[in-house]
């Protein structure tokens, strides 16, 4: 009778232990769903993440384009300008020119022959 009830009981825990593995297999097997869920889920935000980036880039450098190009184009007309300015002022006083141009090569000649 011992024997008849150690055997009965060894099918109940066997039984016991099937259906625990069988839990954790499905319980495994959810996870890795949940897992692949996840990947995908942040795969899509990647994505449009990067896609939001390189628009908010485009954007910033069209932005720093067009500010260059003003600069540029007051630049040139600082440039035409002052060109106007110092061209008329030659026309009016040649001689002041003239002696201006001479002192300044001669400050520059003097500071590169120091060097």
């Amino acid at each position: 009778m011992a024997t008849a009830t150690s055997t009965n009981g060894n099918a109940k825990t066997a039984a016991s232990n099937k259906a625990t593995t069988d839990d954790l297999e499905a319980q495994i097997a959810a996870l890795k769903a949940d897992v692949a869920a996840l990947t995908g889920t942040l795969k899509d935000m990647g994505i449009q993440k990067g896609v939001s980036l390189k628009s908010s880039a485009k954007d910033s450098a069209e932005a720093l384009r067009k500010r260059g190009e003003d600069t540029a184009a007051d630049l040139k007309k600082s440039a035409q300008h002052y060109y106007a300015t110092a061209e008329s002022q030659v026309r009016e006083n040649p001689a002041a020119a003239i002696g201006i141009a001479a002192g300044v090569g001669f400050l520059v000649g003097l500071i590169m022959n120091r060097r």
